[in-house]
This record gives C-alpha cells, structure tokens and sequence, in this order.
C-alpha cells in the first residue's frame, strides 16, 4: 500500500500535546519528556484522512517492533507496515471519527510515548491531484491521482452550471479512472466524487478536449469547422461569419467564404441543442486568428436539450461602473443577483436571460477600472445562459469608429449581432447604436455620441438569417435602443418614432414582413412601455424597465430602486410553451403579484408643499425651476394609480368605493414616488443640478373619491387574465417605501 501521508520532521508547524478532548497528557503510562524513545518528530494540528489511509511518521530512533496507537476517548492500535530508524509507517485504524483530535503514540514493550496529536478530518480520497490541464477526447479515458479511491465511487462533472455523471472505468487506493463523456465541454469543470449518500469535491481543472479528425479544404473558403456533439458530427446546422451563413453538411462540416471583417464565426443555436456556457456567458464563437487568405478551423459543440418550455428572463441597463452610495455592483449583487440565482439556479425548468445592453457604463471605463470583463463576473454565478446585445455605453470610449469602439465587446461577449432558437422560437440579436464618440482616440475619451439606426451590412445579414426560419415560427428580436416612444396629446397617448426616423424603423420591421408573431424588446429608456407597431401588425415592442432604476441613485435618497416613471426596477418575465408567449413585468424584491402602485394625492400634495428638502429644491431654482407646481392641478380625493406593465387596450383597471364604480381616466404626470425619492433630494444635494429627472408616465391612471377618508377597492386585470388588486385605506401616507 501506497505510503499516503508522511509526517516530516523539522517542520514549522505546532505539535498538539495538549488543550484537545481526548488528548491529555498527564495519563501515568505515558512517558515524559525525558524519557523518550524517540525524537524530532512534529505533527500537524490538523490532517485530512481517509479509510485506510497508510501515513508514515519520521524522527530519530524508531526500533523494530515498535507499534502505534490512536487514543480518542479509547486506544484504537493501528497496523504496522514498515520501520526504519527514522520512521515508521502504519495504516489508520477503521472506526475513526470525523473532526475529532487523536493522541498518536508510540507503544514499545507495553510503554508508551506521545508523539503529538491532531485534530482529523475524514475525507472520502486525500492527496488529490487534478493535474490543472485534462486533454484527451470525448469518450476517452482519463485519470485523476489521489488516494483512498474505491470501485464504487461515481464522479460528477459541473460544467455551465449543469452537472452530469462520467462513467467510472476503474478505481484503487492511488488513481481514478474514468471516460469523458460527450456532454463535457473545453473549459473549466468541477469534479465530484460521491461515494453512496456523501459528496466530496475534488477541484477544478480545465478540459481541452479536441476532434482528432481531418477536414478537407474547399476552395474559397478560409473559415472551416465541425459542428458536433461530443464527437459526432450535427447535419443541417447554421454557421456565420456575420456576413454570410452556411449549413453543414452530414458530417457535421462546414465552410465559410469569409473575408473575416468581425474577427470571429459563430454557430447560430439550432432547436433542440444549447452551446456550452462559461460562467454563465454562452460560447457561441470563436474569434479568427489568421488573415482572410489563412484557412482557419473553428469547431462548434453543441448540446441536446428539451427546451421547448422555458422561462425567459428580459433584462437591461446595468450600468455597472463601480460608482454610487452604495456601490451599484453591491446594490446588483444583493438585488438582481441574488434574486435571479435563489429563483432560478436551481430550478429542473430551462432558464435563459435576455441583456439589451448598457452593461456597462463607458464614461467610467478607465477612471473606475470598470468594463465588460468587470461586468461579466458580477454575473457568473448564474447557472443558466445570459445572452447579450450592445448598448451605446457598452463601447470604448477611447474608440475612434463604431467597428473599432465594438472591438471590446466582441472579444468578451462575442459579435453585435446573431441569432439563435430556442426551442420553437426564433431569436435575432441586433445592434442598433451606431457610435460615432467625436473627439475619441487612444488614451482620449471622446463625447461619446451615437447614432439609433441598422447599418446596411446588418440589414443584409437579417434578410439572410430569416431565409431559414419559417413564417410561422415566434420571433423574439432584442436590441437596445426602443423602435418607438409615446407622446401626449392633451388627452391621449400617441405612438412616436424613437430612432433616428421613420426609413431607420422600416429598413428592421419590413425584413418580418409575412411573419405571423414579432415580439421586440428593448431597453435604454429605464422605463416601461409596451408599443403595438402603427405600421406594421404583427410587430409588438416591449420597452422594459432598467435593472439599475435611475442608475443607482434612488436607494441613496429614497432607500428605494425606482424607475423615472415611477416603475420599480426590475425585469420582464417571459413564459414559453412552445409557440405561445405570456409576459409579466417583474419588480426586483417584489413578489410577482406587485404590479401597481397607488398614491392618495391629498397625502402627496400636502407631502410636496410641506417637506423641507422639496422646498429647498424649489428655493433654488436651476433644474427645479417650476416644479413646485407639478401637482398643482391635482384636485382634491384624487388617486393615483401607476401600473407599471399596463399594455394600452389590453389591460383592465377597475376602482370601486362603496360599491360604486368610480371613472378611471389616464393622465400624463410625473409620479410621485420618483419625484420625491430622486427629483428634490438630488438638486438639493447638487446645489439646485440634476440629471435624470422624472419624465411624464404613459401607464398612470386616475380617479376621484367621494371623500378622503373612503377606502377604494382597485382592481387590475393584464391581457392573460391575471388579476392584481388593493385594498385602499385612505388617507394613505404617503412613502418612500415601495413595501408599504
């Protein structure tokens, strides 16, 4: 047997004599320090073991016939198997218990001499070694080096947040042995050794997994691959260099034209099969190394998955850059974060995430140390794919061109366009921030100024890509600048063009002419408005809410998140089955059925003309100047009502008092929460300066009570049918307190 653990003598490391349970050395049959047989023995405080386990003990004057015993609250004698004058080597006795400190003795004709003691820790397999690197291919065998295996261990991988079993081939005291299976990915993957009921992680080390077969060139082309599973060549799979797409053929091999203008390829995600994740960011690229007269291979795996059910997580407007009170990664760490990973980490339903951008935040790229790299790790411990899109302050302000300002983001999320399916439905991923940053160049930050429109080469590129999707299948388009915005016209809503123009907005909506269900969402505007298409019927656009709020600023001032209209900060949830879409705004750290929020104006008129940091922004003036009369016009027993998912003509909002139905009308104000939490507070703080203020909300309704003391009954119905409702005991104070 393999000698496991040797205890050295000389080291620096604190014997135990005394102070452990179990371990005092005042019992009479143990030799004095004087009268030792032995010497120049030190052992550690702590040691992790295992059943079985042979350790071997050096000093100076060990004889042949000496032996050694345990002692915990009984002497457990341990088996002899080899003695030097300088050591001695013995198998740890069966019956040991875990975290429990043992007495080693030497025992010599019946005498005994304590050599040290230490606290043990019961492990399954010691002595691990991963090796850092595992190559080799999928179903081939590979090792891993330890101690204390036996046959029938299992070992469990965990990659991407997934875990899955490898077939264990062989297994002894000193090796593991088992075969890579084909759901094992290139990259970093945790290993697992379970043994019956109890689970022991051995460590980390990284896969490099390779194909070991040859593709042939093909003339013209200098991109060519294998799309497979692991090993298997996948028929009929889509591959792009963002300029052209083509198919692989029964083997799994594919060829590209490229001229390599993005610097990368990318397999477009068929129905049926995920690509791999890496911290939560899916790795559906690969970047292109040699110029566009060099053959380069860029093998895609992919993955087979049931998903044609899955919930789909919208999210957008980070803003992560390493700045406020408290810090924005902290706010998103123990909000988005963590409410995403306890709702979802865990979940045996499929799980994707949408980010429409502005991830990071480009004005703090360099003064705060804070970009896309920063960014991504505030997000690997979601254990499902977080797909990406650019938003304007996702490029490099020192860039000198749109391409160039992108060149950051493509080496860490991949291109600024694609598409991919998820189960049944069809998903393109566009970039609609043309970034113009006069000014920029290296080491300089320029204004940072950009454009809301498609280039050409991207149009070209969607009219390609939808050539292969049926008429009839869902499509979900994500980019981040909204399509369109609403206006006021004194009574009404309207419906206006939020691009660059109205030839920007035909140019994308005219390539799904025919498609039976177009659903886009974007981000950019930090509020929430749900926008049928004037000009064309099947396109609905949903402009979500920001993760961030008002960048952060509100828990400063209002302890709140909140939006500049009044919406929590939060996200869109969407549920899949199959072809049929349903969607739910989703308040962060509000349960699901949260939807509104109402005011008693009385109590928020009166809030207005009497709080002192309200008067003090009216006092000085600047950006508040005339805010004082932002609810001037108010009468008196008006409620307020923000519904913050409210869709024009699919929604319901019903308020009764006393049993009587009360007239619900829509208008066009400023809500209350976010001009106290953030409008009055921040110009005060800012010498009467503000940026962000509150805009004009298109999901605010009102009624008139009777009184001011009647409690009114709301009641609110979405476009699936899901009722919200409140009880509303008036007069209702007024608070900055979304909870209440």
């Amino acid at each position: 047997m393999k000698k496991l653990i040797t205890l050295l003598t000389g080291l620096l490391v604190v014997a135990l004599s005394v102070g452990l349970t179990g371990c005092d050395d005042s019992d009479e049959q143990v030799n004095r320090p004087d009268e030792r047989f032995v010497s120049g023995v030190v052992i550690p405080t702590a040691l992790d073991v295992c059943e079985g386990l042979e350790m071997t003990i050096k000093g100076q004057g060990f004889l042949q016939g000496d032996a050694v015993t345990l002692r915990g609250d009984s002497d457990m004698p341990a088996q002899t198997t080899g003695i030097t004058p300088s050591s001695i080597s013995f198998v740890l006795p069966d019956g040991l218990e875990d975290q429990t400190a043992y007495k080693f003795l030497l025992v010599r004709n019946g005498e005994l001499q304590a050599l040290g003691a230490s606290r043990l820790t019961l492990k399954l397999a010691v002595n691990i070694d991963l090796g850092g690197t595992i190559t080799g291919s999928w179903n081939e065998e590979a090792s891993i080096r330890g101690n204390g295996f036996t046959a029938s261990d299992e070992l469990i991988l965990t990659q991407g947040g997934g875990k899955f079993s490898a077939s264990v081939t062989q297994a002894d005291n000193q090796s593991l042995r088992f075969r890579i299976p084909q759901t094992a990915v290139d990259g970093d993957c945790e290993f697992t050794l379970r043994r019956g009921d109890k689970e022991q992680t051995l460590g980390t080390a990284k896969l490099a997994l390779s194909l070991d077969n040859t593709i042939p060139d093909q003339t013209g082309a200098s991109i060519k691959g294998m799309v497979h599973y692991g090993g298997k060549g996948i028929e009929n799979v889509l591959v792009s260099d963002g300029d052209r797409i083509t198919a692989t053929d029964a083997n799994g091999y594919y060829w590209l034209a490229s001229d390599k203008r993005n610097g990368l390829a990318f397999v477009i995600q068929p129905s049926g099969y995920e690509v791999p994740t890496d911290r939560a960011i899916p790795q559906f690229w690969h970047p292109c190394t040699g110029s566009a007269s060099t053959v380069e291979r860029i093998d895609f795996q992919l993955q087979p998955v049931s998903n044609d059910d899955f919930t789909l997580l919208v999210a957008t407007d980070m803003h992560l850059a390493n700045r406020n009170t408290p810090k924005d990664y902290t706010q998103f760490a123990d909000g988005f974060v963590k409410e995403l990973t306890d709702t979802y980490n865990n979940t045996s339903s499929k799980v994707y995430c949408l980010n429409l951008g502005d991830f990071a935040w480009d004005q703090y790229w360099y003064v705060n140390k804070w970009a896309i790299p920063e960014c991504k790790k505030a997000v690997e411990s979601f254990n499902f794919p977080f797909w990406s899109v650019m938003g304007n302050h996702d490029n490099d302000p020192y860039g000198t061109s749109d391409f160039a300002a992108e060149t950051p983001y493509r080496e860490e999320l991949g291109p600024v366009y694609y598409s991919m399916n998820i189960g049944k439905v069809h998903f393109l991923m566009l970039d609609n921030t043309v970034y113009l940053n006069n000014g920029g160049g290296p080491g300089v930050i320029g204004d940072r100024s950009y454009k809301k429109y498609f280039t050409q080469q991207q149009l070209d590129w969607i009219r390609e890509d939808l050539k292969y999707v049926d008429k009839s299948t869902p499509i979900v388009v994500g980019f981040h600048c909204p399509v369109y915005t609403y206006g006021w016209n004194g009574t009404s809503l309207t419906t206006n063009i939020s691009m660059d123009s109205s030839a920007a907005v035909s140019d994308l909506l005219g390539c799904f002419d025919g498609y039976a269900s177009v659903n886009v969402v974007t981000g950019h505007t930090h509020v929430n408005r749900n926008m049928q298409s004037p000009a064309f019927a099947n396109v609905y656009e949903h402009n979500v809410a920001a993760v961030c709020g008002t960048w952060w600023w509100t828990q400063q001032f209002g302890k709140n998140n909140v939006c500049t209209d009044g919406s929590p900060a939060g996200y869109k949830v969407f549920t899949v089955s199959g072809t049929d879409l349903k969607w739910q705004f989703k308040a962060t750290g509000l349960p699901a059925e949260r939807q509104f929020m109402t005011y008693d104006m009385n109590s928020v008129k009166e809030y207005w003309a009497t709080n002192t940091v309200v008067q003090k922004a009216i006092e000085l003036g600047k950006d508040f100047a005339g805010r004082g009369n932002d609810y001037s016009g108010v009468g008196e027993n008006e409620v307020f009502v923000n519904v913050w998912g409210h869709e024009p003509g699919k929604w319901n909002i019903s308020v009764t008092e006393n049993g009587k139905s009360l007239d619900v009308r829509q208008v066009w104000r400023r809500d209350p929460l976010h001009t106290i939490s953030y409008d009055a507070p921040r110009c005060v703080a800012n010498g009467g300066e503000m940026t962000f203020p509150s805009g004009y909300t298109p999901h605010m309704f009102a009624v008139t009570a009777s009184s001011a003391s009647s409690t009114l009954e709301i009641r609110v119905t979405d476009r699936f049918g899901n009722t919200y409702t409140e009880t509303m005991k008036r007069p209702k104070t007024f608070s900055t307190d979304l909870n209440e």
